[in-house]
């Protein structure tokens, strides 16, 4: 079984995870773009029991008008950077981590990639990663 690591942008705060993910897309959906600040999001999911903190502090937002009280989002309290969340009903039960904070050039591909109608129109993905529309 792989064990992944994830890291902040300063390295204080510390993710641990067991396991393959469960979920694993790229997200071009303008809520992601302006959440990333970046073109694209890639979100990455794992089962909650899987994932452990190992090191550092971390702030907690809650998204306004969300529905479901599980919505969250985590930020190191340092550099705000190593973002994790978990996600209500989609994927319940699963913590979603930011592909970017593995760094690792061996972390698995996303497989899909959502919001595909929204992206910047220069942006372009390998040929084998499937694309969706709008979900």
């Amino acid at each position: 079984m792989p064990i992944f690591h994830a890291k902040c942008t300063c390295g204080a705060l510390s993710l641990e995870v067991d396991g393959d993910p469960v979920h694993n897309h790229v997200c071009t959906c303008t809520r992601y773009q302006r959440a990333s600040g970046s073109a694209l999001a890639h979100n990455v999911w794992f089962p909650e029991e899987n994932v452990r903190v190992v090191a550092g502090e971390y702030s907690v937002w809650y998204p306004q008008g969300e529905t479901t009280p599980d919505v969250m989002k985590v930020f190191c309290r340092i550099c705000g950077g190593g973002g994790f969340s978990k996600s209500g009903t989609y994927f319940r039960g699963t913590v979603v981590i930011a592909g970017g904070t593995f760094a690792d050039p061996s972390f698995p591909a996303p497989d899909h990639v959502h919001w595909w109608d929204n992206r910047p129109h220069w942006l372009d993905l390998a040929e084998p990663i499937e694309r969706l529309a709008g979900n």
